[in-house]
């Protein structure tokens, strides 16, 4: 016996059930599945608390009214003072001028001329000239050895006197040095100092400036009488030493 004319009438109606129960099923799970979404997502949403609304209650005071404003007293009438009169200003007389008195100038008289009495000439009387003394006769002048001795002897005092005032320097005593220099002097016949200078060196300096400086501060008498009655110029030989006190 074939199969397919032994199936029941009724397989297709049983098809068509269990297609519906199926749909059904799967609906109940979708659903379920929705209602499940929504409940995950609403328990994870942020909770917002809403502040509670402030109530500020608000008074309404009415302000006090103002005081009156004092009334000013009425202004004080303005007295004008009463203009005081101008001084009447009295006319100044004028001075009445006085007359000028002229000084009387008296005029003495001329004195009356006196009539001299003519002197009778004297006789004249004769007067010798006076005649001038007569001037002393000249001195003898000196001979010429008497005017060379006085002039050595005046030569030899300034030689002396130059070497007293002579000084060793301290470098010369530090050198241990000696020098003789020559140093030439002007006099006037009063003794006066014209001019000095070094005639001939000792070869050191120090020595020649200490023999200068001697005759330049040292002080000299007048010419003796039977010198030249004119300048002259004296050489003097200062000698220093190291060993010199």
């Amino acid at each position: 016996m074939n199969t397919s004319t032994l199936s029941s009438p009724t397989q297709p109606a049983r098809f068509k059930k269990d297609l519906f129960g199926r749909a059904l099923l799967i609906g109940a799970v979708l659903e379920a599945l929705m209602i499940g979404g929504l409940i995950y997502s609403n328990a994870f949403q942020p909770v917002t608390i809403k502040p509670k609304p402030k109530i500020i209650a608000i008074h309404m005071i009415q302000p006090a009214p103002p005081k009156p404003k004092p009334i000013p007293p009425p202004p004080k009438p303005v007295v004008h003072p009463k203009p005081v009169p101008k001084p009447v200003r009295k006319p100044v007389p004028k001075p009445v001028p006085r007359p000028i008195q002229h000084p009387v100038v008296h005029h003495p008289l001329p004195p009356k001329p006196v009539l001299a009495k003519t002197p009778t000439p004297a006789a004249p009387v004769y007067t010798p000239p006076v005649s001038p003394p007569a001037p002393p006769p000249p001195p003898p002048a000196p001979s010429p050895a008497a005017r060379q001795s006085a002039i050595e002897t005046y030569a030899a005092m300034l030689r002396t006197r130059v070497q007293a005032n002579a000084r060793v320097p301290e470098s010369v005593r530090m050198m241990h040095v000696s020098g003789t220099a020559v140093i030439a002097f002007r006099l006037t016949p009063s003794g006066h100092l014209l001019s000095a200078h070094v005639a001939r060196s000792s070869g050191i300096g120090a020595i020649d400036r200490a023999a200068l400086k001697a005759v330049e501060q040292g002080s000299y008498p007048p010419f003796r009488k039977k010198m030249p009655k004119h300048d002259m110029t004296f050489n003097v030989h200062v000698h220093l030493s190291a060993h010199d006190s």
